[in-house]
């Protein structure tokens, strides 16, 4: 239990942790900017923060909680590596930190970028930026190097969800699993009805006198 929304993201591999998404309302923040008796709680910066789960203990412990937005948490498959959305430049960006250690970042996206998904064999970090999905190759022999990011394909349907992703890679890597957005054009309106004394009409039709 928690008095924070807990959105689970990401299981490792062994099965020991759950990384979360917990969203915060920092209202010391607010205090200190608007003032007290501002009406503070109408105001209140809603952010997302990074926590993980141990699943023997059940205890969740604050992973990576700065005043920025982290997002989209994603083991790596050797459990070594954790990705995840930040938006600490002012618009979201991808990178990868150690785990547990947060000794080493490592920026990933270069121009804006979300929802990160590992390949299986750990060898390629996939991510989305607007309609597309965008891929960088990985070495973590001897440390962790990520190529400059490709387009892999553009997809323009692509439903957008945050602080999780929306979207899943099939066990042999070939294919990817994408909620489609529908885009629906709006009905014309071509009739407008008005009703002139309807106070009249209602006492009509439900009464409120005594017999």
């Amino acid at each position: 239990t928690s008095e924070y929304a807990q959105r689970p993201s990401s299981w490792s591999s062994d099965g020991k942790a759950v990384a979360l998404v917990e969203e915060h309302a920092d209202l010391a923040y607010d205090m200190e900017v608007l003032g007290t008796g501002s009406g503070v709680e109408e105001h209140a910066n809603l952010g997302y923060d990074i926590a993980v789960l141990d699943t023997h203990s059940g205890r969740v412990t604050p992973f990576l909680n700065s005043r920025s937005n982290e997002m989209f948490p994603e083991f790596s498959p050797d459990g070594r590596w954790l990705a995840y959305t930040s938006d600490e430049s002012n618009r979201n960006e991808v990178y990868v930190v150690d785990y547990p250690g947060r000794s080493k970042k490592v920026p990933i996206s270069v121009d804006g970028g979300d929802s990160p998904l590992w390949a299986r064999n750990g060898k390629q970090l996939f991510f989305l930026r607007e309609a597309e999905v965008r891929v960088v190759d990985v070495r973590i022999d001897g440390g962790f190097v990520a190529s400059k990011p490709r387009l892999l394909f553009k997809y323009p349907d692509n439903m957008y969800t945050a602080p999780i992703r929306c979207y899943d890679l099939s066990h042999d890597g070939q294919r990817f699993l994408m909620v489609k957005m529908e885009q629906r054009k709006a009905t014309p309106a071509t009739e407008m009805i008005l009703v002139q004394n309807w106070f009249e009409e209602l006492k009509r039709l439900v009464p409120t006198g005594k017999k």
